[in-house]
């Protein structure tokens, strides 16, 4: 069990009355905060809440597999796909983590994914917010994050959803952009039947402007939200560029996925910095030795991967493909009709420019590499297809779709967008957009304003408290992270099994209670022992405390004892 501890502190001086007792203008007031996991979160999941419920689940007697369910209802609120983000979420939370002032930040994705993981296990289902259906109708196109996220938050209002997508599969790029390593297809199966028992109709395999018109959605819907992603990609106009085995990376995971593609020959080269990374892998699992033209520039040699590499670079360079930085492409060697080789030319980065950042550029007369290979592919960027959907605005600037703050698209009365096709984002960032599109189609329809969270952010080291630092974190002790593993690189190679293992229950536990409960109470007691004026009151089990401020002489004990800066001084 995580032991903490209570460290005195130096209190600041109190005013003097004259009358032989110390006085301050201030009084100590609870005030419940955002913690910075939830504001740095797109979604705005309630991580502390969950986290809390299974850290406390001792405390309050609650046998375990009540505060995992809990749990799992507390981080659906926002999230209907916890087992996905759990496993391909870069998690921005925590970056957010107050805990690194500390140690290391709580390992907020081990703990999504093994509590979503638990509510597949145990069949856990959504519960509608109201059991009245609404009449109106929502079509939702694309079965990727944003639109299933979309989706759910509809139908648990009452709305009749029904979602189209293109692909012959649900999941959008989630299926057929991330491969089955990452997150298993069972996964994505589990969590969209979910959302299924919801009421909602998922259609495959339509394609709107050839089986089903934007017209017809918007005269037989009382809403349409457009959530078709980035499948669309950008293609080199180099000459070979149009051969057979040449592939951009979304098509190649793409024609992989759906079994197209079984065999990529003896030698691939990929070209491309991280979001590439996948197709070398995948590649590498089909049997082929891959060599990985990495062009990033935050990694200029092998020696600097572990040290400098992103999670994708290392995971590479475990399973053994080989990395050739800071070369670019010259030219495509064709024979036959089918490229054969390439031609790269060795870059170095620039000065840095006018905003800091450096760029790579190619040294003339410098070193050249000649490979040969069986399958190239390069990855430059994706942008929508907007094949039945060419009328929507766009921005003036680029290719995704023009909005508002309500995610309505421009010049339309009852069409909403999100995801991808707004701009290039994380998973949870295309959960979150089809939350808060999900919530203005509600409000438009219905009349009804979903409170917005203006709760101030509680960062340690703001002072909120009008008086040094919000948050007395020399209350807990240090303690080891528990990180996921995952499995051995010449064992996973092999397959296309998933590479993350779960936490254990007991490390699990152990995690979840590494976590400072900023802006909440968490019974800690501090306030009420450090009181010597009898101010603060205990009140039941999950009430915590109370000020009784007649007695209260605004030293600001409490305040500065509090490990989650639960209490302002006002």
């Amino acid at each position: 069990m995580l032991e903490l501890k209570k460290v005195k502190k130096p209190l600041k001086t109190q005013l003097n009355t004259g009358g032989g007792m110390s006085q301050s203008p201030f009084r100590p007031k609870y005030v419940e905060k955002k913690p910075p996991c939830m504001d740095t979160c797109p979604n705005g999941t309630r991580v502390r809440d969950y986290i809390q419920y299974i850290a406390q689940s001792e405390s309050y007697d609650r046998p375990i597999d009540d505060s995992l369910t809990e749990a799992f209802y507390l981080l659906t609120e926002s999230n209907p796909l916890p087992s996905t983000t759990g496993r391909v979420c870069p998690h921005p939370c925590e970056e957010g983590c107050n805990r690194k002032y500390k140690d290391k930040s709580v390992a907020i994705n081990a703990i999504e994914m093994f509590v979503g993981d638990y509510g597949i296990k145990n069949n856990l289902q959504f519960k509608k917010l109201n059991d009245a259906p609404r009449k109106e109708k929502i079509a939702v196109v694309g079965s990727g994050p944003a639109g299933l996220s979309a989706a759910y938050h509809l139908a648990l209002r009452g709305y009749k959803v029904t979602v189209y997508e293109k692909f012959p599969e649900v999941g959008g790029y989630l299926r057929y952009g991330i491969p089955r390593f990452r997150l298993p297809l069972d996964i994505i199966a589990a969590e969209a039947k979910r959302i299924e028992n919801l009421g909602v109709e998922i259609k495959t395999g339509v394609n709107i402007g050839a089986d089903i018109t934007m017209g017809q959605l918007k005269s037989d819907y009382d809403a349409v939200f457009i959530a078709i992603g980035t499948h669309e990609p950008i293609k080199m106009k180099m000459k070979g560029a149009d051969s057979p085995n040449v592939y951009t990376g979304i098509e190649f995971l793409q024609k992989a996925a759906s079994g197209e593609i079984k065999d990529a020959g003896k030698e691939v080269v990929v070209i491309g910095s991280d979001s590439a990374m996948d197709a070398g892998m995948v590649a590498k699992r089909l049997g082929a030795n891959v060599t990985f033209i990495y062009n990033k520039g935050t990694v200029n040699d092998a020696s600097e991967i572990e040290e400098k590499g992103s999670a994708e670079v290392k995971e590479g360079n475990a399973e053994g493909i080989k990395f050739e930085f800071l070369f670019a492409l010259d030219e495509i060697i064709t024979e036959n009709g089918k490229a054969t080789g390439v031609r790269l030319k060795k870059m170095k980065l620039s000065e840095k420019d006018a905003s800091g950042r450096v760029h790579p550029i190619i040294i003339e007369g410098g070193q050249e590499l000649n490979l040969k290979l069986d399958t190239l592919i390069y990855s430059f960027g994706q942008k929508p297809d907007y094949k039945g959907l060419e009328n929507l605005a766009k921005n003036e600037n680029n290719e995704f779709l023009k909005v508002n703050e309500k995610y309505q698209v421009a010049n339309e009365d009852k069409v909403f967008a999100g995801g991808d096709i707004l701009r290039f984002g994380l998973v949870t960032d295309a959960i979150g957009m089809g939350r808060y599109a999900a919530y203005a189609i509600h409000e438009k329809l219905s009349g009804e304003t979903i409170k917005k969270d203006e709760r101030a952010v509680i960062k340690f080291g703001d002072a909120v408290n009008r008086e040094g630092k919000n948050m007395y974190i020399a209350y807990f002790q240090e303690t080891e992270r528990h990180a996921r593993t995952s499995r051995d690189a010449s064992v996973r190679v092999k397959d296309f099994d998933g590479i993350l293992n779960n936490l254990n229950l007991d490390d699990l536990i152990l995690e979840a209670k590494r976590c400072m409960s900023c802006g909440m109470c968490f019974d800690c007691g501090s306030c009420f022992e450090y009181c010597s004026q009898s101010a603060v009151k205990k009140l039941p089990k999950g009430q915590h405390f109370e000020f009784h401020l007649e007695t209260c002489n605004g030293c600001k004990k409490c305040a500065e004892s509090c490990p989650c800066g639960y209490i302002d001084m006002v």
